[in-house]
């Protein structure tokens, strides 16, 4: 059996006081930014929608949903000032 091989150029997030090791640009994104929250609120409101849908109305109403989310948050980005 081979040894996993080690990270040779690894990624790590640089915080006041310290320092995090992360996996992949996404969670490097995510550390950097503080969106880990955020990211958890949506992952907790999905796994939400998905628990409830039963039939191909759930699904319906669940896409209806997720689109009128992404839309306010793009209008939210739109006229934010980041």
């Amino acid at each position: 059996m081979k040894k996993k091989a080690k990270n040779q150029n690894p990624l790590y997030v640089v915080k006041k006081d310290h320092v995090e090791p992360v996996n992949n640009i996404f969670e490097l994104v995510m550390k950097k930014l503080h969106l880990e929250p955020i990211w958890e609120i949506l992952m907790n409101i999905l796994k939400m929608l998905l628990d409830t849908v039963r039939s191909y109305e759930g699904v319906k109403m669940a896409s209806e949903y997720l689109d009128l989310s992404v839309k306010r948050f793009q209008l939210f980005m739109k006229y934010s000032i980041v």
